[in-house]
């Protein structure tokens, strides 16, 4: 886990952006499901939230969501070397979901990230595991990222394993909600593992901020670095629970190699049916 690299983050090209400007909009009626508290030992909301702004900075608690929702992501990826994503549990039916970016479960060259456990590992904090390693039994992407690397459809999920005592994820350590078709425009607490200098990727970062269209995007600005990838976009979040939004997709940075600034995919009918699709499995 130590050495594991931060998965790359996807390119931009001038026709797939196009496609994207033209996608994230409200595409039908807004609606949500509401997260989920666990049986672990949880804290209420965090009295004094600090608001950090685009610069991230440390989330201090693992004994409640979202430390507790929110974990680092181990892989094997198809050039055989092993990579780190971040990730989030998100309450459903099945209590097993574990939602990130879809270049965290596939290389939208149709080759998915199984050929070793893809591991979740909850709460991570400096090599620490408070929560257990969880395994998944199955991993999901839309079909136009898993074959096209269409950047629209960046949504990736883990459909996780129940630990040896038969429980389910979402069931130990709760699980956050999630939205679809809402504008925009919403005030997000951003988190992730960043793994790329100046960060380590051995503790939770988050970044707030006004969501916003970016080119038709869905844009904030934060300073986290690769390996963030696939953390969740929390809106309406009160300090321990709110509605996924979006994930980290991909990274933009300045002459200097400054990283200011993430963008993710929209959640429009397309996160309505990918979650429907696996919401009780």
């Amino acid at each position: 886990m130590l050495n594991a690299k931060p998965v790359p983050v996807p390119k931009l090209d001038a026709a797939t952006d196009a496609k994207l400007s033209q996608q994230a909009v409200p595409q039908g009626r807004a609606g949500k499901v509401d997260g989920a508290a666990g049986s672990m030992r949880q804290q209420g909301p965090i009295k004094a939230l600090a608001d950090p702004g685009a610069s991230a900075a440390t989330w201090s608690s693992t004994s409640s969501p979202p430390g507790a929702t929110s974990g680092k992501v181990f892989f094997v990826g198809a050039d055989g070397g092993n990579y780190v994503c971040s990730g989030s549990t998100v309450n459903s039916g099945g209590k097993n979901l574990v939602f990130t970016a879809g270049h965290c479960v596939s290389n939208g060259s149709g080759t998915w990230y199984n050929s070793a456990p893809w591991t979740f590992v909850p709460g991570y904090n400096n090599g620490n595991a408070p929560y257990g390693r969880w395994t998944a039994r199955q991993l999901w992407t839309r079909p136009a990222w898993h074959n096209g690397a269409n950047r629209a459809e960046d949504i990736g999920a883990a459909v996780m394993s129940t630990n040896a005592g038969g429980t389910r994820i979402v069931d130990y350590v709760g699980g956050q909600g999630i939205e679809w078709n809402y504008p925009l425009s919403q005030y997000q607490f951003q988190f992730g593992y960043p793994s790329r200098t100046p960060f380590n990727g051995q503790i939770l970062k988050y970044c707030t901020g006004q969501s916003y269209s970016d080119g038709g995007h869905n844009g904030i600005n934060c300073n986290m670095t690769e390996g963030a990838s696939g953390g969740p976009w929390l809106d309406d979040f009160d300090g321990t629970f709110g509605w996924l939004d979006s994930v980290n997709s991909w990274v933009f940075w300045n002459s200097s190699g400054v990283r200011y600034k993430w963008n993710g995919p929209y959640f429009g009918n397309n996160a309505r049916d990918f979650y429907n699709a696996i919401a009780n499995l």
